[in-house]
């Protein structure tokens, strides 16, 4: 499975205040605070798929084609009162374990992963957009498990969403 970031995502966060992102961090580590929560006013599921020359089309869907390399699956948040950076949590649930993980070996990953490899468990930064939007992706890569998929999104301390959808092989 592949973590994708969406382009606007970092480039936001890229803008980010250094002294905001230091204040943050340390408020975060310090304990829960709710200045590193906000109100969630829209959300949704968005699925990605290319066709190998550049363009890309995204819907909102339940069902994710298996296309490796190719199909995408995230989430986006629309935040109200939300500070310059907020801290999120991600929980994707796969139905088995796929072939390889991005970052399953690197301790600098913001990715960590369950001991039957099925769940991987996100925890991030993020600085919203000008319309209060935050974000994640991933990608389908080859070894990816077919079937149903959850992902859980905590924006500070606070259960935000629960996405529930399927990533289906296509017929011959």
């Amino acid at each position: 499975m592949n973590a994708g970031i969406c382009a606007g995502r970092l480039r936001l966060f890229s803008r980010a205040c250094p002294a905001a992102l230091a204040m943050a961090a340390c408020a975060w580590l310090a304990g829960p605070s709710s200045a590193l929560s906000a109100e969630v006013t829209e959300a949704e599921f968005l699925v990605s798929v290319s066709d190998g020359e550049g363009n890309l089309r995204s819907v909102q869907a339940d069902i994710v084609p298996y296309l490796p390399d190719r199909a995408c699956f995230g989430w986006r948040l629309r935040l109200a009162g939300a500070p310059a950076l907020v801290r999120y949590r991600e929980v994707l649930k796969l139905p088995s374990a796929p072939d390889f993980w991005t970052g399953e070996n690197d301790s600098y990953s913001p990715h960590r992963y369950s001991a039957d490899r099925t769940t991987a468990t996100t925890e991030e930064f993020a600085a919203p957009d000008k319309d209060g939007w935050i974000s994640s992706r991933w990608c389908i890569a080859e070894g990816d498990p077919v079937g149903p998929h959850s992902i859980d999104v905590y924006v500070g301390d606070s259960h935000a969403r629960h996405f529930a959808f399927e990533v289906k092989k296509l017929s011959d």
